[in-house]
């Protein structure tokens, strides 16, 4: 057997605390028989969390309550055991939580069988696959970016440098950024590319260009070639970028980046829009007959109730309403603000405790910009798994379309954009996109009485706990930053990456990475922080 642990420490005073990690300490190392532990430094990476602690409340004070359902949470006995007996021990009879007795029974590495053949694994995987056991501590400082990340600006890869959500130059990013939405706009998707990836060396440079440096520092940083370093020196000379001064006056760029702001309008209706003579969104409204109200504002068109021969009102359509570009057009004030990190927690919340009540058990993570560190976001992306490692594929099989009907029939859901369900892998095909089960849909939250809710995009992915944590990466970086990390993956790693799961290109081999920084791990990349993968403007 060749196990690992990982320990999570809370409630012991420092002696206690020094004892277990020399128990570990003895355990830590590679050998080929007998027991290996690891220490980690997160929690969410852990198989086995030590604590003295015996209440929920006081747990959750060191830890996230969806992460010690997951884990196996025993008592510093169990570790003691374990390495006096050099395997594993069962975890029930060390269970630190009453509460958490069945999923500590469930979590524990008690398997002493070689990890391809444990019974625990999932099916087909080899064993190189396999994470190990993990021991995590409380109290153990929080994964952080190294330094080497954070002088590696002039890195290839976007995926290899620290971009945080404000930069140094954060002005020229933003001017650069207009000339990058005008090439898109007008379908210079080659031209498009080239601004997203001289924008994102600048996002990552971690000083202010200036005239006195910007000869020697500029030559040095890679895609960004002779016609944008002439914008970029443009910009440290006067302030600002004339071209972008143009288009911001410029009738045609105004109108194609207004009508993309609707949802189902790309830049290529939005010219065909512009062509017609739509020159604004009010013109939009008028060309999709939209209704409005006493006020002349855009308005949803109501639903008429119907009622039986006896005066007993039928029950709304089954079918969940599509978000349409004229409906889209009629929810667009509200859609446009900006939704603040407090309101992001609340729907978090209420859309898990529905989904608790479908299916108890799921884990999740809120992902996009609000895990970058986002003040505000545009939409609100959660992630969703379940605790259960060998069955919790099969559990949440379907989850996602019983869980938006659920919201739809509570008036919390009121349209849909998108909806699937999951596909059985396919290692021949070019996206994964339908390999996890996905829903992505207009939200209001419940009245309180006090202000108006307004629809806010809601994207929900359900993962199979093998994919749980690709998904998570998947969905947290920047637009550049992913296309990086999946370019990294199949240039440097002959792997295919992206947010439902990672594969070996060779032999179609599937990695289950069990945590996040073991996503970075099996692509050989450093660790970097949710915060600065802030790639795009």
């Amino acid at each position: 057997m060749d196990d690992a642990g990982r320990l999570d420490v809370a409630k012991m005073d420092a002696t206690a605390i020094a004892e277990l990690y020399a128990l570990i300490d003895s355990q830590q190392g590679f050998a080929n028989d007998g027991l290996l532990l690891e220490l980690c430094a997160e929690p969410s990476e852990a198989d086995v969390i030590i604590s003295n602690v015996r209440m929920r409340k006081r747990l959750e004070r060191h830890l996230d309550w969806d992460i010690a359902r997951q884990k196996a949470i025993v008592t510093p006995e169990w570790l003691r055991a374990t390495v006096e007996q050099q395997h594993p021990v069962p975890c029930g009879e060390y269970a630190a939580l009453e509460e958490l007795h069945d999923e500590t029974v469930q979590s524990c590495p008690a398997c002493n069988l070689p990890v391809c053949k444990c019974s625990s694994s999932p099916p087909h995987a080899p064993p190189s696959t396999l994470p190990p056991t993990a021991v995590s501590a409380v109290g153990v400082p929080k994964l952080t970016t190294s330094q080497r990340i954070l002088d590696n600006y002039k890195a290839w890869y976007a995926c290899q440098r620290a971009s945080p959500l404000v930069c140094p130059n954060q002005a020229l990013a933003t001017e650069l950024g207009i000339l990058r939405t005008h090439r898109d706009l007008e379908g210079k998707d080659v031209n498009a590319l080239s601004y997203d990836r001289a924008i994102a060396i600048i996002k990552a440079f971690p000083r202010e260009l200036t005239p006195e440096n910007i000869d020697k520092e500029l030559v040095q940083l890679p895609h960004v070639g002779e016609k944008i370093q002439s914008k970029i020196r443009e910009f440290i000379r006067s302030g600002v970028i004339e071209e972008a001064q143009y288009l911001r006056r410029d009738e045609r760029f105004q109108s194609l980046k207004a009508f993309t702001t609707i949802h189902g309008v790309g830049a290529s209706t939005a010219r065909t829009l512009y062509s017609i003579g739509l020159r604004t969104l009010e013109d939009m409204e008028r060309y999709y007959d939209v209704p409005v109200d006493d006020y002349g504002n855009p308005k949803l068109e109501e639903e008429e109730p119907i009622f039986t021969p006896n005066g007993r009102r039928v029950p709304r359509t089954a079918k969940l309403p599509d978000l349409s570009i004229k409906t889209a057009l009629a929810l667009r004030h509200e859609l446009a603000v900006p939704i603040p990190r407090d309101e992001v927690e609340e729907m978090h919340a209420i859309v898990m405790a529905e989904l608790d009540q479908l299916q108890p058990g799921c884990i999740s993570t809120i992902v996009g910009g609000h895990r970058r560190g986002k003040p505000e976001s545009n939409d609100v992306d959660i992630v969703i798994g379940h605790s259960d490692i060998q069955n919790g594929g099969e559990l949440i099989k379907g989850l996602c379309k019983r869980l938006v009907h659920r919201l739809y029939e509570r008036g919390l859901v009121t349209h849909v954009t998108h909806l699937s369900g999951f596909h059985a892998h396919n290692a021949l095909r070019t996206t994964h996109w339908d390999s996890l089960e996905k829903a992505l849909c207009v939200f209001v939250l419940p009245e309180d009485g006090q202000q108006k809710r307004l629809h806010r995009r809601l994207d929900l992915i359900f993962a199979a706990p093998e994919a749980y944590w690709t998904a998570v990466v998947g969905w947290t970086g920047s637009k550049m930053f992913e296309r990086d990390l999946r370019l990294w993956a199949k240039k440097e790693k002959g792997m295919k990456f992206d947010s439902s799961g990672m594969t070996r290109r060779h032999d179609s081999q599937l990695y289950f990475p069990r945590s996040e920084k073991q996503v970075f791990d099996l692509l050989g990349l450093e660790w970097i922080d949710p915060t600065l993968r802030n790639v795009d403007v």
